[in-house]
C-alpha cells in the first residue's frame, strides 16, 4: 500500500548482510535512497527477488500520505552517506519525520564494544607483564 516502508535483506560484497529500506509510492514503485541518489525503482529491482516486509503496517492514511509526500520531495537528491543519510535514514524520515538508522547505531555500538574489549585486554596484558617483571 502506498506510504508503506518496505524492508528487504541484501548482501554487500557477498559477505555483509544488511536491510535495505524504501517507501512505496502510488503506482510508481519504491522510492529508495542508495549511492546513485533518491530514486524510484520497480519493486522487483528493490527486492532483488528476496522477500520484502512492511515496517509500518499500522500507519493511517494521513501518515502514509505524508510518507509519500516526503519521499517524492527528495527524488533526484544525491547526498547518500552510509553513516548519515542511508536508505534507513531516508525511509524512517519519510515515515516519521525523524531520520534514524538503527543499523548504523548497532554498528557503532558493536565497534565501541570491540574497542573497549581490546583496550581492556591490552591493559590486562600490560598489568600482568608489569607484575611478572617485578
Amino acid at each position: 500500500m502506498y506510504g508503506d516502508v518496505h524492508m528487504t535483506q541484501r548482501t554487500a560484497l557477498g559477505v555483509f548482510s544488511y536491510t535495505h529500506f524504501g517507501v512505496e509510492l502510488p503506482g510508481r514503485g519504491i522510492c529508495e535512497n542508495s549511492p546513485p541518489g533518491v530514486r524510484v525503482v520497480p519493486f522487483a529491482d528493490f527486492s532483488r527477488g528476496a522477500p520484502a516486509y512492511v515496517s509500518n503496517p499500522d500507519a493511517g492514511p494521513a501518515e502514509r500520505a505524508e510518507a509519500v509526500r516526503r519521499a517524492t520531495s527528495r527524488i533526484g537528491e544525491r547526498s547518500y552517506s552510509l553513516s548519515g543519510n542511508n536508505c534507513e535514514h531516508f525511509a524512517t524520515w519519510c515515515a516519521t519525520g525523524v531520520a534514524v538508522s538503527y543499523q548504523v547505531i548497532e554498528f557503532f555500538q558493536a565497534l565501541a564494544r570491540a574497542v573497549f574489549a581490546a583496550v581492556g585486554l591490552f591493559l590486562a596484558v600490560s598489568l600482568t607483564q608489569a607484575a611478572l617483571a617485578e
